[in-house]
């Protein structure tokens, strides 16, 4: 009898592969009136993000705000967005794809050249590739006998959605904005009865201008609530958001009479949300033909998927290096950010990085200078998985020069950490028949059983069904010891 296997399909999707690339984005400012640069800031914001055969072709736009000293000593400001596209390369990917894009700006330098100055910023780009995966796997036939256990597959869906927001506080008399930054964080993700509701905070820093030509800081938290419809939001279910800042205006309005400025943040939010679905299917894991030879071809595939996303709070301090040095008295610490990575040790993860600020100075003459603070740090995490990524808020950073010339500083470091393991799962893909036994000619034979045998794996050895073994034979317990005899019985024709 000819074997006629039986096979289903699942269909699901999953990351395919995770690319990076890098771009450098250059702009041009007349630089005849600029005498020295005290503070740059570069933000990049994607807008396209495409996949074709072999690679996925992105853009965006990058918004570079500049605080500079003028021949006459004033501290001004300026802003220049330029536009970009790039691409990067990856076997996997195919227009029947899509690409989740995460930018951030590094090395950020600049040149004279004739009386233009040009700034020029590196945009690394993390690109998450996703595509519709398919199992078809075993689950029977005809002619066949199979073993069938419940395998787990992680699938991916990925979810978009966006939000405006304002904030309005009081602050001490302004004269000017000279610089703002945003950063959002998602520290609470949730999918339940149809919509992911996202949580978190966004730190706001600001750079103002005094009415005495005096610089100083200010910073501020604030929370954010967002919902996305989803038809995938129930169940079993994990989920992490990723949060960009789309946009972002600061606006201050002067009250006199209280020598008061009162500020308004309007802001524009975008989430890619990633949920992780856990669902069971029952799967052929071992076949075979009491007829024939049969080949088992074994697919396996696989992905990673949050198991626990951790919130907490870790004060850094120590000794903080200045780049170029320079002398005066310190005015301001303006923009602090960090970077930071998660690395697994024999001893548990940990995280490290490093927390960046421009440092002003004002010199006896009354000019001002910048040097970039950086104070490195590394701290145990909590934590338990295979893979951890965090997203991390600067909060509170204050710096002093000792009268040694050494520089300290502390910071409070607000942390969510998204924890990751690996799931792999394996299945029969292709059935392929081979040579038939030879017949047996007795009406039965007897066979010593090995210590330790199942039923399924003492079948597939006889060439009989598990049901067969056991109605000839049923006073037999398994696992077996080894000093059982085993009756197989068959019909004479």
């Amino acid at each position: 009898m000819a074997i006629q296997a039986e096979f289903e399909t699942y269909r699901y999707v999953g990351e395919v592969c995770r690319l990076r690339g890098q771009s450098i984005v250059e702009c041009r400012l007349p630089g005849s009136e600029i005498s020295s640069i005290l503070a740059v800031q570069a933000t990049a914001i994607p807008s396209d993000c495409t996949c074709v055969d072999g690679e996925v072709r992105y853009g965006g736009k990058v918004v570079i705000g500049i605080v500079y000293e003028d021949g006459d000593k004033k501290i001004c400001r300026a802003e220049r967005g330029a536009e970009f596209f790039h691409k990067a390369e990856g076997g996997a990917v195919s227009p029947a794809c899509f690409a989740k894009a995460a930018f951030a700006t590094e090395n950020i330098s600049w040149r004279r050249e004739g009386s233009g100055l040009y700034i020029s910023v590196i945009v690394d780009a993390d690109l998450s590739v996703y595509g519709g995966k398919q199992m078809e796997y075993l689950t029977g036939g005809e002619g066949l006998f199979t073993q069938t256990q419940t395998q787990t597959v992680r699938k991916t869906v990925c979810v978009s959605g966006e939000t405006e927001g304002e904030d309005e506080f009081d602050a001490d008399y302004v004269g000017d904005v000279l610089m703002h930054s945003e950063k959002a964080v998602a520290s609470r993700v949730s999918a339940e009865d149809g919509q992911i509701t996202v949580e978190g905070e966004i730190a706001l820093h600001i750079c103002v201008l005094k009415p005495d030509d005096g610089v100083c800081s200010y910073e501020r938290l604030l929370p954010f609530r967002m919902q996305i419809p989803c038809d995938e939001a129930y169940g079993e279910v994990s989920v992490g958001a990723r949060m960009g800042i789309k946009a972002a205006h600061l606006s201050a309005a002067v009250d006199e009479e209280k020598g008061k400025s009162k500020m308004v943040l309007s802001y524009a939010l975008s989430a890619d949300c990633f949920l992780y679905i856990k669902e069971e299917l029952g799967v052929a894991c071992d076949a075979f033909s009491c007829e024939q030879e049969i080949l088992l071809k074994t697919q396996n595939d696989g992905g990673r998927y949050l198991t626990n996303t951790v919130k907490c709070t870790e004060h850094i301090s120590g000794s903080a290096a200045l780049s170029p040095l320079v002398e005066g008295a310190l005015q301001a610490a303006l923009m602090p950010r960090a970077e930071i990575s998660c690395r697994k040790t024999e001893n548990g993860f940990e995280a490290e990085g490093v927390v960046f600020a421009e440092v002003l100075f004002k010199g006896a003459d009354g000019s001002h200078r910048a040097s970039t603070l950086s104070l490195p740090f590394a701290f145990p995490l909590n934590i338990d998985g295979e893979y951890a990524e965090a997203d991390v808020l600067t909060c509170g950073l204050n710096i002093r020069r000792k009268p040694s010339g050494e520089t300290e500083a502390e910071a409070a470091l607000k942390l969510v950490v998204r924890v990751y393991q690996d799931g792999e799962w394996a299945y029969i893909s292709e059935v392929t028949e081979g040579e038939r036994y030879a017949e047996e000619r007795g009406a039965f034979s007897v066979y010593i059983p090995k210590a330790g045998e199942e039923l399924w794996s003492l079948a597939k050895r006889l060439h009989r069904s598990p049901e067969s073994i056991q109605e000839g034979n049923p006073r037999l317990q398994f696992p077996l010891k080894g000093n059982e005899r085993i009756f197989v019985y068959r019909q004479i024709k």
